[in-house]
C-alpha cells in the first residue's frame, strides 16, 4: 500500500503519551504509543509510507532501514484491526 488511509469513523485522542483510538464500527478501543498514533494519523490517503518514514527518521534520528520496516510492520497491523483501509 503506496498511500494508507484510516477508516473515517475512527475518533482519536491524545492522552499523555498514549494515542486512544475509538472504532465504532467494531467497537473496541487501541491504545498505541506516540510514535504509532503518528503513523495512524499520517495515513490519509495522500501520504506514502515513504513520507510517513521521512517524517518518522526526521524527527527521530532513527535508522531508516528499521524505521521503513517498523512502519511496514505497523501499516499491515493497522490494516488487521481495521483501522486502515486495504
Amino acid at each position: 500500500m503506496s498511500s494508507p488511509r484510516k477508516s473515517p469513523d475512527l475518533e482519536i485522542r491524545t492522552v499523555g503519551e498514549e494515542v486512544l483510538v475509538h472504532h465504532p464500527s467494531t467497537q473496541k478501543v487501541h491504545i498505541l504509543n506516540r510514535t504509532a498514533g503518528q503513523i495512524l494519523q499520517m495515513c490519509n490517503g495522500e501520504t506514502t509510507q515513504e513520507q510517513i518514514v521521512s517524517a518518522i527518521c526526521t524527527e527521530t534520528g532513527a535508522d531508516k532501514d528499521a524505521v521503513t520496516r517498523d512502519v511496514a510492520a505497523m501499516v499491515e497491523e493497522f490494516q488487521k484491526l481495521g483501522l486502515v483501509g486495504a
